[in-house]
C-alpha cells in the first residue's frame, strides 16, 4: 500500500464515518442531519483513525467473530473515550452527547453505541474494508495521487479554519452559533 493509496483509504473511511453519522442522528432527530463533525467537509476523521485501529490491532482476531466483537467494541469504545478528553482539554467541550441514553458516562460513552461498534467492528472487517479498499483500487496511481493531496490539503485547511472560528467563538460568550452541536462540560 503506497502513501496516496492509504492517504484515500483512510479518507474514504472518515467520508464513510460522516454518512454514517448523519443517517444514524438523521434516523434518531426524525429530521435530516447533516451537520457532523468539526470541520465543514463531510469527514468524521475519528473513523479513519477507528478503521486503521482495527486494521492494525484486530486484524489477527478477524477469524473469531465472538473476539472480533468484544474487542471491536473496547477498541472503538477507548478511543471515543480518549477523543473526548482530548478534545475536551483542546477545546472545552466534545461534538456528540449520549447523555440521554441509558447506561451512558458522563455523555461521553454509552453501551448502545458500545454494542453498536462491536457490530460494525464485523462489518468492517467481513464488507466494508474490503469495499473501500476495491473502490481505492480502482484509482489510477496518478489520479490517486491528486485525490489524495486534494483531500489532504481541503481537510487541513478546513480544519484550520474552523479551529480559528472555535476560538474566536470561545473567547466570545455571546456567540451562541454552535450551542447545538456542543456538548459543554
Amino acid at each position: 500500500m503506497n502513501f496516496f493509496y492509504f492517504l484515500n483509504w483512510f479518507f474514504a473511511f472518515s467520508i464513510f464515518g460522516y454518512i454514517l453519522e448523519c443517517i444514524v442522528l438523521s434516523m434518531e432527530n426524525r429530521r435530516l442531519v447533516l451537520d457532523r463533525g468539526f470541520v465543514h467537509g463531510p469527514f468524521c476523521i475519528i473513523y479513519s483513525f477507528g478503521a486503521l485501529g482495527a486494521y492494525l490491532f484486530l486484524k489477527p482476531l478477524a477469524g473469531n467473530l465472538v473476539l472480533l466483537y468484544f474487542a471491536s467494541m473496547a477498541l472503538a469504545t477507548t478511543m471515543e473515550l480518549v477523543t473526548a478528553h482530548v478534545m475536551i482539554r483542546l477545546f472545552g467541550s466534545f461534538w456528540w452527547d449520549y447523555s440521554k441514553k441509558r447506561f451512558n458516562y458522563k455523555g461521553i460513552i454509552c453501551l448502545e453505541s458500545s454494542i453498536g461498534w462491536g457490530f460494525l467492528g464485523i462489518f468492517f472487517f467481513y464488507a466494508l474494508d474490503k469495499f473501500v479498499h476495491g473502490v481505492v483500487g480502482l484509482i489510477p496511481p496518478q489520479a490517486g495521487m491528486v485525490l489524495g493531496v486534494g483531500l489532504l490539503t481541503y481537510y487541513i485547511v478546513d480544519f484550520t479554519v474552523c479551529l480559528a472560528k472555535n476560538r474566536r467563538e470561545k473567547n466570545n460568550p455571546e456567540s451562541e452559533e454552535r450551542v447545538g452541536r456542543l456538548r459543554v462540560l
